[in-house]
């Protein structure tokens, strides 16, 4: 964002499950999980390159999953709640516009705002602080766009458990049909890093449009499959955002 100006994203996500991935990659049926998740986020552009962001939202969750096992154990199905605070700076180091590439890195916290799962209720915090840190670049070619990031996400703190770190990783291309209209695809890559754990990865692919229909107004919506995986479950995400600079 240039300095002195500011974006409001209100954003919406339902994500489900039906199946998941065990330690060999093979996948297998689950009780439902259902997530819908109302997200706001606000970005202030703060000097040339620099700008800083805030998000978090609202969050409603079921699993039929922690339903009765086979030994008569049942854990919470249900949990609504405010996620966690994200707060993040972000500082574009490069901008060539003689080759239309920039490249910025992005760092910031998570503080656990949301709340802890316990016997009655499934939580919607991740339960400890975070450092996380992203390093995203762009090069248009003409109407083409590609897009890509690598970032890491550290747990800090004694609540973390077995969780030693998240890898992300995305790729996406996209094409300006429209002054108003980019179609764009996706592939996404994470990992989550346990301590006396087995870790967990995931590959999805996600599509969607990117509709910019003013210098004001913005809206993004795509779906993101899951579509191979190992300890973890396999979902189908909707997402819808819209963007509101100003």
């Amino acid at each position: 964002m240039d300095p002195g100006r500011f974006q409001l994203q209100p954003s919406f996500e339902y994500i489900r499950s039906t199946r998941a991935w065990d330690s060999s990659g093979d996948s297998h049926e689950r009780g439902l999980f259902r997530e819908q998740f109302l997200g706001f986020s606000a970005t202030a552009g703060l000097i040339n390159n620099v700008d800083i962001n805030i998000n978090s939202g609202y969050s409603w969750i079921k699993d039929e999953d922690n339903d009765f096992d086979e030994d008569g154990f049942s854990g919470p199905l249900r949990g609504n709640n405010l996620t966690d605070l994200e707060m993040s700076g972000r500082y574009r180091f490069l901008n060539d516009e003689e080759n239309h590439l920039e490249i910025a890195y992005i760092g910031g916290v998570t503080i656990p705002t949301g709340n802890d799962s316990d016997q009655s209720e499934i939580g919607t915090s991740q339960e400890y602080w975070s450092f996380d840190q992203t390093l995203v670049a762009t090069k248009d070619w003409g109407q083409w766009t590609l897009n890509g990031d690598i970032g890491f996400s550290l747990p800090i703190g004694n609540k973390r458990d077995n969780d030693r770190g998240t890898l992300n990783t995305d790729l996406a291309l996209g094409y300006q049909v429209l002054p108003w209209l980019q179609p764009e695809v996706e592939l996404n890559y994470s990992q989550d890093f346990q301590k006396n754990e087995d870790d967990s990865q995931v590959l999805a692919v996600t599509a969607g449009f990117v509709m910019p229909i003013n210098e004001t107004l913005r809206v993004n919506i795509g779906v993101q499959q899951d579509v191979w995986g190992e300890n973890t479950d396999k979902t189908t995400t909707i997402i819808t955002s819209v963007r509101f600079a100003f």
